[in-house]
C-alpha cells in the first residue's frame, strides 16, 4: 500500500500554512519517559562526566556508534571495527570518490563536529533553517550530483520489495512546509509567537525538548525536504533540537541513539510510518525510549567503571583479584564456567571455590543454570 503525504499535522488558516503536531505533550506515558530521561540526564550529571576517567572513550565510542548506525540503517556495510579504524585516520588519510561507505562515515564524523560546535539553547539561530541546509550538505558531501538546499524534484520511499510504500509532497510544496515547521520549532522553543514578539512569551506553548526532538525528525522524515540524505540529517538535526535541553547539552557527545534505532529497526520504520498517517504517539514513546536506553548504556558505563576500580581496591593481590580481572573484561549479562578459571589459575579447586564465594558476596557474580555456571552482573 502507498501512502501520500495528506498534510498531516498542518492546516491553513488565514491564508498561511500552520504546522500543529497531533500530539498530547502531557500523555502519561510520555511524560514516564520524560522523567526517566531527566532522571538519567542528573545522574550523567552527578558522576561528573567531564572530569571521569572514562570520558574520552566515552566520547570516542559515541562518536563511532554514532556514524556506524546512523550510516549502517541507510544499508552501509562497513564493520563496526571498520569504523573505529576510519576514525582514528581519517583527518590523516584523505578518501578517494570511490571509496563511498568511508565517505559516508567520514561525513558523519563531521556533521557531529560541526553540531557539537553549535550551541541552540542559547541562540536559537544555532537551529534555523540554514544549520539545517548545511548538516544535509556535510553528510552528503562527495556522495550526490544534486545541488546543496531543497530539492527541485519528485522522490518517493520504497520498501524491500522495490514498491512505493510513501509518496512525499511535492517539491514546490517543500519550503513552505520547512517554513511552517521552523515557525512551530521558535514558538515551541521560546514560547513567543515570532522573532518580532519579545514582550508576551506563553510558557504554555512550550514544550520540553525530546518530545521537539522526537516531532523534529518524524517532520524531515516526512516532508522529505532533500533529494538525498533525509535520513541521516533527519537523525542529526533531532539531535541537534534536543540540545536546547541545557543539561543535556553538557553531555551532549557521550550518547548514541542511533545505536537503538538500529537495533529496533523494524519499530523505528513502523512508528514512522503510523506517524504519517496521524499517529505520531508511537514514534515518540519510540524515541523516548531510545533516548533513555542510550543514556542508561553510558550510566552504566561509567558506573561499572566505578565499581570495577572500588572491587580491585577491595580485593588488593591474591587469586580472587586474578579472577575479578578475568571478568572484568565481560560484560554485564554474560555467561561463563568455573573452568575459565581453573584453566587460568595455579590454585586448588577448594581456592577457587572460596574466591567464587567471595566474588558472590561482592555482587559482581551470580550462579547461572547449569553447573558450574555464572553469570557477571558488575552492576545489574
Amino acid at each position: 500500500m502507498t501512502y501520500i503525504f495528506a498534510y498531516e499535522h498542518f492546516d491553513n488558516s488565514e491564508d498561511r500554512l500552520f504546522f500543529h503536531p497531533n500530539i498530547n505533550p502531557f500523555d502519561y506515558e510520555i511524560q514516564q519517559l520524560i522523567l526517566e530521561a531527566e532522571r538519567n540526564i542528573g545522574a550523567l550529571a552527578r558522576l561528573g562526566l567531564k572530569s571521569h576517567p572514562l570520558t574520552p572513550i566515552i566520547l570516542r565510542n559515541s562518536l563511532v556508534r554514532t556514524a556506524h548506525f546512523t550510516t549502517k540503517i541507510e544499508q552501509n556495510k562497513l564493520e563496526f571495527k571498520e569504523v573505529v579504524q576510519l576514525y582514528q585516520n581519517y583527518k590523516k588519510n584523505p578518501l578517494t570518490i570511490k571509496q563511498k561507505a568511508q565517505i559516508e562515515v567520514k561525513n558523519v564524523f563531521e556533521t557531529y563536529e560541526y553540531i557539537y560546535s553549535l550551541n541552540p539553547n542559547k541562540d536559537f539561530s544555532d537551529m534555523d533553517e540554514p544549520v539545517l541546509k548545511k548538516i544535509q550538505y556535510i553528510l552528503m558531501n562527495d556522495l550526490t550530483g544534486y545541488p546543496e538546499g531543497y530539492r527541485n524534484i519528485p522522490v518517493a520511499l520504497q520498501d524491500g520489495d522495490g514498491h512505493i510504500s510513501y509518496q512525499p509532497p511535492a517539491f514546490n510544496e517543500v519550503p513552505r512546509l520547512m517554513r511552517a515547521y521552523f515557525s512551530w520549532l521558535y514558538t515551541s522553543v521560546t514560547g513567543y509567537t515570532n522573532p518580532y514578539d519579545t514582550t508576551s512569551s506563553n510558557n504554555d506553548k512550550k514544550i520540553h525538548p525530546l518530545i521537539i526532538s522526537g516531532i523534529t525528525h518524524h517532520l524531515i522524515g516526512y516532508i522529505h525536504p532533500f533529494p538525498d540524505g533525509n535520513g541521516r540529517t533527519a537523525r542529526a538535526f533531532s539531535t541537534l533540537v534536543g540540545l536546547i535541553h541545557n543539561d543535556l547539552a553538557t553531555i551532549k557527545d557521550a550518547f548514541s541513539v542511533e545505536e537503538f534505532f538500529d537495533k529496533r529497526i523494524e519499530d523505528y520504520y513502523d512508528t514512522l510510518m503510523a506517524a504519517t498517517q496521524g499517529n505520531l504517539k508511537p514514534f515518540i514513546v519510540f524515541y523516548l525510549e531510545c533516548v533513555n536506553a542510550s543514556l542508561t548504556k553510558v550510566l552504566k558505563e561509567l558506573q561499572r567503571y566505578d565499581r570495577i576500580k572500588h572491587i580491585r581496591e577491595l580485593l588488593g593481590r591474591g587469586h580472587a583479584k586474578t579472577m575479578f580481572e578475568l571478568i572484568s573484561r565481560m560484560d554485564d549479562g554474560e555467561v561463563f564456567h568455573r573452568q575459565l578459571f581453573d584453566d587460568t589459575l595455579e590454585a586448588s579447586s577448594s581456592s577457587i571455590a572460596k574466591n567464587i564465594t567471595k566474588l558472590k558476596d561482592l555482587g559482581v557474580i551470580k550462579s547461572g543454570n547449569g553447573r558450574g555456571e555464572y553469570i557477571v552482573c558488575i552492576v545489574d
